[in-house]
């Protein structure tokens, strides 16, 4: 199997392209790498330098399809721009056919802010995206902001009203018309865990974990890759979610205290949970 996969390339911080390429690999599968952008490391250190690489997903596409060559799954994840998202949106179109799994991971903000790089016009184009695809992995920020809500007001919420908005704004994302949500790090009302919230064909399920309320940099990577390799091969999405949050829960807790958020979890070690 092969999975085209658009997102940055960060020599510090063990998310994007770094994570895809070795959680996919793990798992069987030939993982496509398509590069937005190199960086030195990612966008949370003090200091870094970035080349924007926004030109070349067109001349992917056009290679590619000149390669005819076909996919079981596109992934994408961080976008720098509204361009690079329209660059994208048109690799989603020009490869996806009905034996192709698309995944989303609308990285827009967290923790009720957008990101540096937030624009509405990027906002409007990622929902674009989100139409495209099967599966969709936000957190609950990105939730709310794919929905057109507020999220001071919905982040207040907690327990059972938290989760019943998540439900209702998770169907109104695309959850009404068949398609896979997944909600990432979710609050819980006992601080030592976080939760995932799982919507597949009107079902839902909400899978917490054990949490040390640290925030490092590529666990959504690391959600959104390990889920997408286990669902295109074979498994439910329940299922998918589950072995995703062991990976890394498991690898939260082989990461040294002394280990900054930034430079990510210690997770290589752990990849052999991902053999299928």
């Amino acid at each position: 199997m092969k999975v085209a996969a658009i997102n940055d390339l960060s020599g510090f911080g063990k998310c994007s392209l770094v994570v895809d390429m070795t959680v996919l690999s793990a798992m069987g599968i030939q993982c496509c790498p398509v590069p937005t952008a190199v960086l030195s490391a990612q966008t949370g250190y003090p200091s870094f330098y970035s080349k924007d690489l926004t030109g070349i997903i067109p001349e992917y596409t056009r290679e590619w399809k000149k390669q005819s060559e076909t996919f079981e799954g596109i992934i994408t994840g961080f976008m720098m721009s509204q361009t690079q998202a329209l660059n994208s949106l048109d690799f989603i179109r020009q490869f996806k056919t009905d034996n192709t799994t698309v995944l989303v991971d609308p990285v827009l903000g967290d923790d009720g802010k957008t990101y540096k790089n937030f624009s509405v016009d990027l906002l409007h184009t990622i929902r674009e995206m989100t139409k495209e695809a099967d599966i969709i992995t936000p957190n609950l920020t990105e939730l709310i902001l794919l929905a057109g809500e507020d999220p001071e007001t919905i982040m207040k919420l907690k327990s059972e009203k938290l989760i019943s908005e998540i439900s209702r704004l998770s169907m109104l994302i695309g959850g009404d018309q068949g398609k896979i949500i997944t909600v990432t790090g979710i609050p819980m009302e006992d601080d030592d865990e976080v939760g995932n919230y799982i919507l597949e064909n009107g079902v839902s399920r909400l899978i917490s974990s054990k949490s040390n309320r640290v925030h490092y940099s590529g666990t959504g990577d690391l959600f959104a890759a390990a889920f997408l390799g286990a669902f295109i091969s074979g498994k439910s999405a329940f299922d998918a979610a589950d072995l995703a949050s062991r990976f890394i829960y498991t690898s939260v807790k082989d990461t040294s205290p002394a280990t900054s958020p930034n430079a990510g979890v210690e997770y290589e070690k752990n990849l052999k949970m991902l053999i299928l």
